[in-house]
C-alpha cells in the first residue's frame, strides 16, 4: 500500500499525520510569490490522468539525468530501479512475443544514450524523452501490475515501443527548459529515488524522487499551484519513515518542485521538529506498519 493510499484508508493514522503535516505558512518559496499562491504557469497542458502520470514520471527521470550530469554521478545510480524491474516483468511474461525483441533493442539503446548523456555527451533531447516515456510505462507496469486491457499480447507490448505523441513530446521539451532555468540547487551529494521501509517494504511505492544536498524534492507536474494537504502529508511521510528506519538518509529540508511554474516550496525539518510532535507521529506510523496497516 502506498503512502497516499494509506492516508486514505487508515483514519487513525490520518488523524495523527494531519496534526503534524506542515501548513502553507510553514513553507517558504524560492520566488517573490508566497508559497502555493497563484503563479504564472510556464507550461500549459491538457492530458488524461493516465498520460499526465506518465509525463510526471518521465520528467522525474529526465530531471534526475540532468542532475546526475551536472554532478558527475553514476548513470546507474540515476536510473530508477523500478524501470529495470518493469523490463524484467515484460521479459518474464512476454518473452515469446515478437514485439518484446523490439522493446529490448529500444531499451538497450536508451540505456546507452542515458549513460552517454550523463557522462557529458551532447544528445538530442527528443531521443531522451522518447526513452524516458518508454521507461515510465515500464515503471508503471512494475508498480501496478499487468492488466488485461489489450486484445492481444502483441498489442500489449507495443504500448512500450510506441513513441510519445507530438503534444507529449512538446510538453516534456518545455518542462526540461524550465528546469534548466529554474532548478538552481543541482549540485551536492545526491540520492536518487530514495526508498523507505527497506526491511518490510509494506509501504509499496514508498520511493521519493531525489535528495540533493540534504533537501528531499518531490517533482510535481500538475497545473495546480495551490496547497494540497495529502501531498504535504505524503512528503512528511517520507521523512517520518526515514526516522523510523534510523535515518539512513540525511534530510534537513523537504521541498516541492513545481515543474510547470519553475518554482520551489521548502520547509525546514528543524522548524517542523520544533513546532510539531513528529516523534509521536513516527510512533503511530511505526505501529500501523507493524500491524500491516
Amino acid at each position: 500500500m502506498s503512502l497516499a493510499s494509506l492516508l486514505n484508508t487508515n483514519s487513525t493514522l490520518q488523524k495523527a499525520i494531519r496534526e503534524v503535516t506542515p501548513l502553507p505558512d510553514d513553507f517558504y518559496s524560492n520566488t517573490a510569490a508566497a508559497p502555493f499562491k497563484n503563479k504564472n504557469i510556464l507550461a500549459e497542458a491538457q492530458f488524461t490522468s493516465y498520460v499526465s502520470g506518465l509525463i510526471r514520471t518521465s520528467f522525474q527521470y529526465l530531471a534526475c539525468a540532468m542532475i546526475a550530469r551536472e554532478n558527475g554521478d553514476s548513470p546507474d545510480a540515476a536510473f530508477n530501479p523500478y524501470i529495470v524491474k518493469g523490463h524484467e516483468v515484460i521479459n518474464e511474461f512476454f518473452e515469446d512475443v515478437p514485439e518484446t525483441a523490439v522493446l529490448n533493442e529500444l531499451y538497450a539503446d536508451f540505456k546507452s544514450k542515458w549513460t552517454s548523456f550523463i557522462h557529458g555527451e551532447q544528445m538530442d533531447p527528443a531521443e531522451l524523452i522518447a526513452g524516458a516515456f518508454m521507461c515510465s510505462k515500464l515503471d508503471t507496469i512494475y508498480r501496478v501490475g499487468v492488466r488485461s486491457t489489450y486484445t492481444s499480447t502483441e498489442q500489449f507490448v507495443k504500448q512500450f515501443t510506441s513513441l510519445p505523441t507530438p503534444d507529449v513530446m512538446e510538453d516534456l521539451l518545455c518542462l526540461i527548459e524550465i528546469f534548466k532555468e529554474h532548478f538552481t540547487t543541482i549540485q551536492g551529494q545526491t540520492v536518487y529515488y530514495p526508498a523507505f521501509d527497506h526491511r518490510r517494504r509494506l509501504v509499496g511505492g514508498a520511493q521519493a524522487d531525489v535528495i540533493v544536498d540534504g533537501t528531499l524534492y518531490e517533482m510535481k507536474t500538475s497545473k495546480k499551484a495551490g496547497y494540497a494537504w495529502k501531498e504535504a502529508a505524503e512528503l512528511l511521510g517520507y521523512y517520518l519513515l526515514n526516522k523510523i528506519e534510523g535515518e539512513p538518509y540525511s534530510i534537513r529540508r523537504l521541498a516541492f518542485y513545481k515543474a510547470r511554474f519553475g518554482s520551489m516550496e521548502y520547509v525546514d525539518v528543524d522548524w517542523l521538529e520544533n513546532k510539531y510532535d513528529l516523534d509521536d507521529a513516527a510512533r503511530m506510523l511505526s505501529k500501523a506498519r507493524r500491524n500491516g496497516y
